[in-house]
């Protein structure tokens, strides 16, 4: 579908309406939004999330019963004082409001679902779970602690999902060696020798 130059700047109405009943129920927690094109996203203060989590989730007007996926990006910055930044970006849909016909033509995104993003300091990559809030975080939790590095805190057990416990490091660190053996073995990276 072309892209319609009266909608494509247009927000996308269910992030501009999640972002509205976030600031009213939970003042001070959002740090910036994108509400135009493809990927909508409102950024959320670390120590707000879990307020926001169920906010959104349980909102009449919202209703984002599923994190459907939970991922993680490395933003170093050899400048920064905390080596950079750190990023969970929390994909959330609800299965209470189907897209109306009209939504349904823009170009941009056309379905109901949101996404939070939060920020922490790559020195001490911290996020409290939303485990408790949507039962299905768990192995995303999981999965970007391992591939990641960052560490989802108010968990019991935080283990490697996808790498042994004691495999070194966490791959999608942008500032990560690749071993050249692990346990004895030589590994041959994915470039090859």
């Amino acid at each position: 579908m072309a892209d319609n130059p009266d909608t494509a700047a247009s927000p996308d109405p269910v992030t501009e309406r999640a972002l509205r009943i976030i600031e009213e129920g939970a003042p001070g927690a959002v740090t910036t939004s994108e509400l135009t094109g493809r990927h909508p996203w409102i950024g959320v203060k670390a120590e707000s999330l879990r307020d926001v989590a169920g906010l959104v989730r349980d909102h009449d007007d919202l209703k984002m019963e599923c994190c459907h996926l939970i991922s993680g990006v490395d933003w170093p910055d050899p400048k920064s004082e905390t080596g950079g930044e750190m990023e969970v970006i929390y994909h959330l849909c609800s299965y209470a409001f189907p897209a109306d016909e009209a939504y349904k033509q823009r170009a941009e995104k056309n379905d109901p679902w949101i996404a939070l993003k939060v920020r922490v300091p790559r020195d001490k990559p911290e996020v409290p779970t939303v485990m408790d809030i949507w039962t299905g975080a768990d192995w995303h939790e999981r999965e970007t602690y391992d591939l990641v590095g960052i560490r989802f805190t108010m968990r019991k057990e935080l283990f490697r999902i996808l790498l042994p416990e004691d495999w070194p490091g966490h791959p999608l660190q942008k500032d990560w060696v690749y071993p050249a053996s692990y346990h004895g073995v030589p590994i041959i990276p994915p470039e090859g020798l």
